[in-house]
């Protein structure tokens, strides 16, 4: 339609915009005019399928003007549908279609009415002028009319009334009747009442536009119900073309018939001028009729499609963003809007780089990605959200096709992915650890004994006033304590206790190895989160590991532990190995942070210690105000044998075997969180639900 033009008419401005809004859905060309005269002139410069005419106008009024265009041979076919906001007056109405209206309507205007009604008129009149065309043969038979009603009295009324058009009409009492009427006549309007028993008018309608033999049938609806929009809307979204209340004025309904019954004879004269035709034409014809209905059918399955396609991109967790080959937004779905939280209406016609400027470094020249059609990828983009470090992957997928002068960007947010696979590779480690340190571990151990038990022996002996001792003093000329003296003097003594010392130690990095090779005898008991800290706590004020460092008892302790959490399945012992393995790492990196600081005004030591509940897991954050962690550390804080600590005071195994009992022994997760000069948190979650297995 889009070479159709349309005239409306109206001397208020506001009235004309929202018509020319309603109808420019249509895809037609809208012409305003604001006086009689003004319409008149108009048609001199453009040829008109349809008129919309205001009735009440100063100067020359709807019905002046219509009156005119009827008596002009070049205007005289041309449709007008009258408005008016007068209320309703049939002595209006009846005016109107005898200066020759088709149609009169009420302001304000319902579209959805408006729309159908204009449809119908449209095709008619571009069926008309194509028909005027070419010859057209008379019709043989008169045209067939079905009236449908339950109520006997309105069918003769019908009958007798219609019978003065010379037409055939065919009666039917119910809505199978109707229905069976049509496989045996071929009707030019079905006439249709409402409200019936057994199958109302609504029903009879589906089943006529279900069939491919009289889904082509105009039906007018009649009923003897109160005016109302919603029953009105509903027959024409049946497929009806006119809805008629009664009592009904006989002259309006003539002329409606009248509309229909020209139309079912063009049709008619159509399909006669096309029998003449040769089988060639024929052919072609069908060939373009079966095209036409592909056309509507892909249509509806393309408008489909879009549609799923829309709820299927919706759907999708990734951040889509289209834009145009000047980096213009052209849509984005809902996952871009939810990040951006601004929606797709606001972000379209801006840049990428104004809704996306956290990307803004990551997204070359648009114009030279399109041309090149060269897909853009950073698997690994690392960004500070609410002081929080996130991961992203970024993809830019230039349009494909030729005419096509754009790309899609994809973003996903992949922070759990890349917490997930460091703590694969964490656990990957520590079983390949434990593997090693069980054969390590075992060779180790028997000369590690021998050398304990030798060294405590040598210094009983030597420490002894043993006939054995006094002997070799005497040998010596010196007395068993001059000895004892010079050996004391020389250190010996010392360097005894060192070698002991050293095997102890060595004896615990071995038990320590030992325990990623080998699980102990599970003992599961339901405890209190909150009560298994606070013990663990007072061990912590009274470990004399820490005391040597730094007085636990100086530290600000701040709890917040969630009310009511239910009792946790786990070992014991275990968990509060891992606590205060957190505890000691924490409170030796402040204590050096904060001796280092005292004389810049550094807050004073602190843990915050938070446990509750997170879904099906139980979740302990242990937080400190410490030095904080780079990320190369944090990478490896887990790792066997790593450690910060100066050479001789740690081990590196303590928040390995943390990690192993968590993730391991109890199915659970172990994080760290950190940022230099911000303190410390590791994050501990151990599943509700576990059970001894």
């Amino acid at each position: 339609m889009n070479n159709t033009k349309i005239l409306i008419v109206d001397d208020i401005e506001d009235n004309l915009l929202v018509l020319e809004n309603v109808l420019k859905k249509l895809n037609v060309k809208i012409i305003k005019a604001h006086s009689g005269n003004e319409a008149l002139a108009s048609t001199f410069d453009h040829d008109f399928s349809l008129i919309i005419l205001d009735v009440m106008m100063p100067g020359m009024n709807g019905y002046e003007t219509a009156e005119l265009l009827k008596s002009d041979t070049k205007t005289a076919k041309i449709p007008i549908i009258f408005l008016t906001a007068q209320e309703q007056n049939e002595a209006m109405e009846l005016k109107a279609y005898s200066k020759g209206a088709i149609d009169f309507l009420y302001k304000p205007l319902n579209t959805t009415i408006l729309i159908s009604k204009v449809k119908i008129l449209l095709d008619l009149y571009l069926m008309k002028q194509d028909i005027e065309n070419i010859m057209i043969r008379q019709l043989t038979q008169k045209p067939k009319i079905l009236i449908v009603d339950d109520i006997s009295e309105n069918l003769l009324v019908l009958n007798k009334l219609l019978k003065r058009l010379d037409v055939e009409v065919i009666k039917a009492k119910s809505g199978n009747e109707a229905l069976s009427q049509t496989l045996y006549h071929d009707f030019a309007l079905i006439i249709l009442d409402v409200q019936m028993p057994e199958m109302d008018g609504y029903e009879v309608a589906d089943f006529l536009k279900s069939d491919e033999k009289t889904v082509n049938i105009p039906i007018i609806f009649v009923t003897a119900i109160d005016r109302n929009d919603t029953k009105e809307i509903r027959g024409y979204d049946k497929g009806a073309i006119d809805f008629i209340f009664k009592p009904f004025n006989e002259f309006i309904l003539i002329s409606k018939v009248k509309i229909f019954l020209e139309m079912y004879e063009i049709r008619i004269g159509l399909e006669n001028l096309i029998i003449d035709r040769t089988k060639n034409l024929r052919e072609i014809n069908n060939k373009l009729e079966i095209e036409v209905i592909k056309n509507r059918i892909a249509t509806k399955k393309l408008i489909a499609a879009k549609s799923d396609l829309n709820s299927l991109i919706n759907s999708i967790p990734s951040i889509l963003v289209a834009f145009d080959n000047t980096g213009r937004i052209t849509s984005m779905n809902l996952e871009a809007e939810n990040f951006t939280e601004k929606s797709a209406k606001e972000a379209i016609g801006k840049t990428v780089n104004d809704i996306f400027p956290l990307y803004q470094k990551y997204i070359p020249n648009i114009q030279e990605i399109i041309n090149q059609k060269k897909q853009i990828n950073f698997e690994k983009i690392k960004i500070i959200i609410n002081n929080e470090t996130q991961f992203f992957s970024l993809a830019i997928f230039p349009l494909i096709q030729e005419n096509a002068k754009g790309a899609v960007m994809r973003i996903n947010n992949i922070t759990e992915k890349i917490k997930l696979e460091e703590m694969l590779v964490q656990s990957e480690k520590m079983l390949s650890v434990g593997g090693l340190a069980a054969g390590m571990a075992h060779e180790i151990n028997n000369p590690l004994a021998g050398i304990i038990q030798n060294t405590q022996v040598l210094k009983k002996r030597i420490s002894e006033e043993s006939p054995k001792n006094l002997e070799i003093a005497k040998e010596e000329g010196i007395s068993f304590k001059a000895m004892s003296n010079y050996m004391e003097k020389r250190g010996i003594f010392k360097m005894i206790d060192f070698i002991m010392l050293s095997g102890e130690r060595a004896a615990m990095i071995v038990e320590n190895m030992l325990s990623f090779a080998r699980k102990s005898e599970s003992d599961i008991t339901p405890l209190s989160l909150p009560e298994l800290m606070d013990k663990t706590l007072d061990m912590a004020s009274t470990d004399y590991d820490l005391k040597k460092k730094y007085d636990f008892k100086q530290i600000k302790i701040i709890k917040e532990y969630q009310k009511n959490l239910p009792l946790l399945n786990c070992e014991s012992s275990k968990i509060q190995q891992v606590l205060l393995n957190v505890l000691k790492n924490g409170a030796h990196a402040m204590a050096d942070f904060h001796q280092k600081n005292k004389n810049k005004q550094q807050k004073n030591p602190s843990f915050t210690i938070r446990i509750k509940k997170d879904n099906k897991f139980a979740r302990i954050e242990i937080e400190d105000n410490g030095p904080g962690m780079d990320e190369k550390t944090q990478k490896r804080i887990f790792e066997p044998f790593f450690t910060t600590k100066e050479i001789g005071t740690g081990t590196g195994l303590g928040l390995s075997i943390s990690y192993f009992i968590i993730t391991e022994d109890h199915e659970g997760k172990m994080m760290a969180e950190s940022e230099i000069g911000k303190g410390s948190k590791f994050i501990i979650e151990l599943p509700f639900d576990r059970t001894n297995k």
